[in-house]
């Protein structure tokens, strides 16, 4: 299976999800179409580190994906975010702006940063005393225990320094960065009210699929992701869906497929643009 096929099922996923919200709530419809959106992020985030490996320019990457996402703005507003206030709903970025800071963060994570030597390792104390801070700042919850968790690897790491294999060493550095992006990205969600489509479940996920250097880790990357995200407790077709994102990447060949000519990009505006007409047509309120 190539990328371009990944892509289009990806693609028909996310327009089932955005049908199902815009069009049919309510309907017998609803439940199971949403259940299939559930492939669609997963699989696009697949992708997108498979498109960052082999991108010849990182930050056009990021560039196209932020054009895409303001080019998205109103219809998103009017039709996946219609249930919110207007200030709210321009506060809550669509999933290209999600991507776009994924291709941010793989950029941190590839940025070669020299190891300390003798006093220099001192820095390791740095992670650790933000351990606290963080837990004053946002209190207990997912995020910040994620957050200390990936301090503490840091800095223990950068202690040890070279008493750490090579393969431990760069597990220390993504640590570090790791934690600096997610601290980020609260910071300015507590200041501004901005949020992203996945929130820092999506960046956490981009950062672990840095990592991966076979479509066999990415698949269980996309598994455990997954279930974290859509337990079966409370929905088994949701659950099913989006466990079928980690079987469908383990059939990617590694090949291109057909060329797009940015067929994905544009689809994503154009497809809310045309729901957000026929739900004017069928009388939906904005």
């Amino acid at each position: 299976m190539s990328a371009f096929a990944l892509k289009l099922i990806a693609l028909v996923s996310m327009v089932c999800d955005h049908t199902a919200v815009v069009l049919l709530p309510g309907s017998l419809l609803y439940g199971p179409m949403r259940a299939f959106g559930r492939m669609a992020f997963l699989l696009y985030a697949f992708l997108l580190a498979e498109g960052f490996r082999h991108t010849r320019s990182a930050k056009r990457y990021a560039l196209r994906l932020a054009g895409m996402g303001l080019l998205s703005t109103i219809p998103y507003c009017f039709t996946i975010n219609k249930f919110f206030a207007l200030s709210v709903r321009l506060r809550l970025l669509n999933i290209c702006f999600t991507l776009s800071c994924g291709v941010l963060l793989m950029m941190l994570l590839q940025w070669e940063i020299p190891r300390p030597q003798g006093r220099g390792r001192l820095l390791g104390l740095l992670p650790l005393l933000l351990i606290l801070p963080v837990f004053l700042q946002f209190g207990v919850w997912e995020l910040t225990e994620l957050t200390a968790i990936l301090l503490l690897m840091g800095g223990v790491g950068l202690l040890l320094g070279d008493k750490l294999p090579q393969r431990g060493q760069k597990l220390t550095f993504w640590a570090c960065k790791t934690a600096a992006m997610l601290l980020l990205y609260q910071l300015l969600h507590e200041w501004t009210g901005i949020e992203l489509e996945y929130s820092y479940t999506a960046l956490l996920l981009f950062a672990l699929l840095w990592l991966c250097r076979n479509k066999g880790q990415s698949a269980a990357v996309l598994a455990l992701t997954a279930l974290w995200m859509y337990p079966p407790a409370v929905s088994p077709l949701e659950t099913l869906f989006a466990l079928l994102s980690a079987v469908l990447v383990l059939l990617y060949n590694g090949r291109r497929g057909p060329s797009d000519h940015r067929l994905f990009y544009w689809a994503y505006p154009a497809h809310l643009s045309i729901l957000w007409a026929m739900g004017a047509l069928l009388g939906n309120p904005l």
